[in-house]
């Protein structure tokens, strides 16, 4: 699965992105952090596509900086809702109390619990630990680290391919994007890919230019 980041900076171009990715991706990503004063009414909006909601905090690479209570509050919007997913940080001290959320109002929204690294890879051992302690809060682990080296590169895909179907594992960067191509091969529910010369993330490969990789080689 391909999913494409959506990251305009208000909700009426947001849309019109990702009614375009979604000729060409199977999901998209509404990284709702990167639109300016975001409202309960533009969450609604993006639960009506295939998408992941994400409003990632400033304090794990994101651009959300009003309170952690109001950030609950839109992804219980979300939750509410219908969405497919959410992405919350493993981070977040209030991620399972949204779990909670969904579980009273019997809601089908799948909930990411994320951790990031952008300066390195951590060992293979603390992927699984990582991934573990997300799947005892969330239904899916994901992590994103920082490539230095092809170790980094054969750890990942070996933390993904531990946790096939339950993961989404990504290496970022220029050395990274052997992970992004070869992630999802290994067990990775979905890998993210650009459009348009938008990334999200360093070393995110165009969703044309992936597609074609796929092509070749799988």
């Amino acid at each position: 699965m391909i999913c494409i980041p959506i990251i305009e900076s208000n909700i009426e171009d947001a849309i019109i992105s990702a009614e375009r990715a979604l000729e060409v991706a199977d999901i998209v990503e509404f990284r709702a952090d990167y639109i300016r004063d975001i409202k309960e009414k533009d969450i609604i909006k993006m639960t009506n596509y295939p998408s992941i909601i994400t409003i990632r905090a400033h304090w794990e690479g994101g651009y959300y900086r009003d309170s952690s209570d109001k950030r609950i509050d839109l992804y219980k919007i979300a939750i509410k809702n219908g969405a497919k997913y959410i992405d919350v940080e493993l981070n977040e001290e209030k991620n399972r109390k949204l779990v909670n959320f969904r579980e009273d109002i019997g809601s089908e929204t799948k909930i990411i619990l994320s951790y990031h690294n952008f300066k390195e890879t951590p060992s293979y051992n603390k992927l699984l630990e990582i991934v573990n302690k997300e799947l005892q809060i969330g239904d899916i682990g994901k992590f994103a680290a920082m490539v230095n080296s092809k170790e980094d590169i054969l750890n990942i895909l070996k933390a993904i391919q531990e946790f096939e179907g339950k993961v989404i594992g990504i290496g970022m960067g220029e050395k990274g994007k052997l992970t992004r191509i070869l992630g999802t091969y290994f067990g990775s529910i979905l890998t993210f890919a650009s459009m348009e010369g938008k990334s999200s993330a360093p070393g995110q490969i165009d969703v044309i230019t992936l597609k074609k990789i796929y092509e070749l080689i799988l």
